[in-house]
């Protein structure tokens, strides 16, 4: 049997590569009843579940928003967005947003980066090694959110050295726009062991979140 194509998602455009779509093997998916190559292993909450992957599905049944209808499935909550974002976008790409859009593992998910009044896209998490392979407009969003000077020399004291893409901390989240070349990102780091931290965060900062224009970048 041959595996028809991977499905587009507009706000979510490479979910291999940020491994959210991951490749299986007797994997028959709980939604359309068919046997899937990928499934899905980021979050979604559900009737039955949290904001967690209770049960895999297929990214095609995410696609064609059958997954949604049929578990009652959300995958993105447009309360992520901003104010001006929520107010701009049409109520199809907001529902596109929440229930055919993959969402990713995050340490502390409250956002979803936006630009020009829509949702941007999600690249996927970075480490030092991938911050260093960006090009200089995602480096200047990640450096920035993440607490140090964009526009200075790489210091070993530096946040950026510290950060990590395997599911610990911390680590930078980063965001294309649909529309320019502008990047944005937020920063989130594991709070887990210390429990007072949290209420420390929610009283100051919830996350450095930086916007950066890639027109104002020289």
């Amino acid at each position: 049997m041959v595996e028809e194509p991977l499905p587009h998602f507009r706000y979510h455009p490479d979910p291999v590569a940020t491994g959210m779509l991951v490749e299986r093997e007797d994997f028959v998916c709980p939604v359309c009843r068919r046997s899937r190559a990928y499934a899905y292993v980021g979050p979604y909450s559900s009737d039955n579940y949290g904001f967690e992957n209770g049960e895999e599905i297929c990214p095609w049944c995410i696609a064609d928003g059958s997954a949604a209808r049929t578990l009652n499935a959300r995958f993105a909550t447009p309360v992520y967005l901003s104010a001006q974002a929520q107010a701009q976008m049409s109520p199809e790409a907001r529902t596109e947003l929440e229930q055919r859009t993959p969402s990713f593992l995050c340490l502390q998910q409250e956002v979803w980066m936006d630009h020009h009044g829509e949702a941007a896209a999600y690249i996927g998490d970075v480490d030092f090694d991938r911050y260093l392979q960006l090009p200089p407009a995602a480096q200047f969003a990640v450096r920035g959110c993440a607490g140090d000077d964009p526009r200075a020399a790489v210091r070993s004291t530096d946040t950026v050295q510290t950060l990590r893409a395997d599911g610990d901390g911390p680590t930078v989240y980063l965001f294309r726009c649909l529309h320019c070349d502008w990047y944005g990102a937020f920063y989130a780091a594991d709070l887990s062991g210390d429990p007072d931290a949290w209420k420390r965060k929610a009283a100051a900062l919830p996350h450095r979140i930086v916007q950066w224009l890639a027109s104002k970048f020289r």
